[in-house]
């Protein structure tokens, strides 16, 4: 980027639909707003493959976000992809691009890969969720390129240099932490965040719940998040007698959700992977003691107790809430490295 106006791209398969939008992909939205304060100057397109539905350009925070509507059909796979092409070509030919930023191993890197190839620029991919230990057909797109991968965590790094033999730098994802509430004294004894799927594990949750009522009759826990396995656990709850523990409280805004973390002692996480796990740095610094499985950024400490089974979650989980709950204090996030920073010296390269 010597001697130009910066001019980064960014690839992603989904996207904010607008600035009111604060649930997709949080750490993303956050990295951005903080990327445009360290480079007021520089221009910034983001162009997002599949989400929102939509074809129209808008703006979000003054950067320009182009939709391409692919709506996850494999059919229009190669139409985006070309499409994709196209508007990358037509925006260097305006300002030429000085570095491209690609997020999960798929089809934006591999877009990401060709055109930064064909056109001598610098491209970045970061690792964003399970593409690290699955089988994975765009893995090939990134060998033997120049694209400099990065991964948000130890365990996700070696998940990647295991499954894929690619090695990577760790770039973790940093808290804004301007949007957090005051802290309160604690009305949500446990609190889970996360969308209602398979990987999030919630059976285990209240499996873990119900062996802790025997103990804590008045426990008060919160889920929060929508997704397809709400009714098998809706029925879960029913048949373990949960109605009056645990509430299901849908999807919330981002503001919601940390609302909610200011008035719990403990998120119990149950998820059997994580990347990174932004909810982490969210919980640690809403005063809430964690428990969860050795995922993403996982770390046993004075206020994370990481768990290998469902019985030590329960003793965990007993003395996170034993831990007052009037005097939380907030925890800075262990992630040392500034994610700006370490991203615009390979945008500099």
């Amino acid at each position: 980027m010597k001697n130009k106006k910066p001019h980064i791209v960014f690839l992603t398969p989904g996207f904010a639909a607008s600035e009111k939008d604060s649930t997709t992909i949080p750490a993303l939205q956050v990295y951005l707003k903080n990327l445009q304060t360290a480079l007021p100057d520089a221009k910034f397109t983001l162009i997002a493959f599949q989400f929102p539905f939509s074809k129209k350009t808008y703006s979000w925070n003054g950067m320009k976000v182009i939709p391409l509507n692919g709506r996850n059909k494999h059919l229009k796979k190669l139409w985006t992809w070309n499409k994709a092409l196209r508007i990358l070509k037509k925006h260097h030919r305006k300002q030429p691009i000085t570095a491209i930023h690609s997020f999960w191993i798929g089809e934006c890197s591999m877009i990401g890969t060709r055109f930064a190839k064909k056109h001598a620029l610098n491209h970045i991919t970061t690792v964003m969720g399970q593409e690290a230990h699955v089988t994975n057909t765009y893995v090939e797109s990134l060998k033997n390129s120049e694209t400099k991968i990065c991964t948000l965590s130890k365990n996700q790094h070696a998940l990647l240099l295991e499954k894929h033999h690619i090695n990577s730098t760790i770039i973790p994802w940093q808290l804004d932490t301007n949007s957090f509430p005051e802290l309160q004294a604690s009305s949500i004894d446990i609190l889970g965040v996360g969308s209602l799927n398979e990987v999030k594990n919630y059976s285990t949750f209240i499996a873990v719940i119900s062996l802790l009522v025997s103990t804590n009759p008045a426990l008060k826990v919160g889920i929060i998040g929508e997704g397809n396995q709400r009714s098998l656990l809706e029925k879960q709850i029913q048949e373990l007698h949960l109605e009056n523990h645990i509430k299901l409280l849908g999807k919330l805004s981002r503001k919601e959700v940390l609302a909610k973390m200011a008035q719990a002692s403990v998120l119990l996480h149950t998820s059997t992977y994580e990347s990174f796990g932004f909810v982490f740095l969210e919980a640690l610094y809403s005063g809430m003691q964690i428990v969860s499985f050795p995922v993403g950024i996982a770390e046993n400490s004075d206020y994370w107790q990481v768990c290998n089974s469902e019985s030590e979650m329960v003793q965990a989980c007993e003395k996170g809430l034993s831990t007052t709950k009037e005097n939380k204090e907030r925890i800075a996030s262990p992630c040392k490295t500034e994610s700006v920073s370490s991203y615009l010296k390979y945008y500099n390269e």
